[in-house]
């Protein structure tokens, strides 16, 4: 459930960030950055999720009676990249069933992209609305002196 709700605010996302690439409005704005942060929070709960039923993944993945598993598993023990299994004596496993490299850098990915939205529609909203805007441009002044020097 969490996955798909992840996917779906970032389809939302990616929507309304072309349409704001076109019509510029602020509400296309704010909902691109409502759906960034929804969608970040969701990936986050969906590998809380995951990481709490590592054992079950575990199990389910498990090598018993499959037989493309087992072929998979013939050849990687005729290579000396594993250990045979065979059916109904012995059964293999993965090593871990706990979130990896990439789970991590899909929550700072994700934590990333909310936060560049989020700062964007800050600094984008009039002065106005926003008064810590930052000025992008710096107010050049030139004085010139006289023509004539009488």
């Amino acid at each position: 459930m969490w996955a798909i709700l992840a996917s779906a605010a970032i389809i939302a996302a990616l929507c309304a960030i072309v349409l704001n690439i076109r019509l510029r409005n602020e509400l296309l704005a704010r909902l691109t950055a409502i759906s960034l942060a929804c969608a970040a929070l969701f990936v986050i709960l969906c590998l809380i999720y995951l990481n709490g039923k590592g054992a079950e993944l575990k199990a389910m993945t498990g090598r018993t009676y499959d037989l493309g598993g087992q072929i998979g598993q013939i050849l990687n023990w005729a290579t000396g990249r594993g250990k045979l299994a065979i059916p109904g004596t012995s059964t293999a496993s993965y090593a871990s069933a706990s979130l990896t490299h990439w789970g991590f850098l899909a929550v700072v990915t994700s934590l990333g992209s909310t936060m560049a939205a989020i700062a964007q529609w800050l600094l984008l909203r009039s002065a106005t609305d926003n008064p810590v805007r930052l000025s992008w441009r710096m107010p050049i002044v030139v004085s010139r002196a006289p023509s004539n020097p009488d």
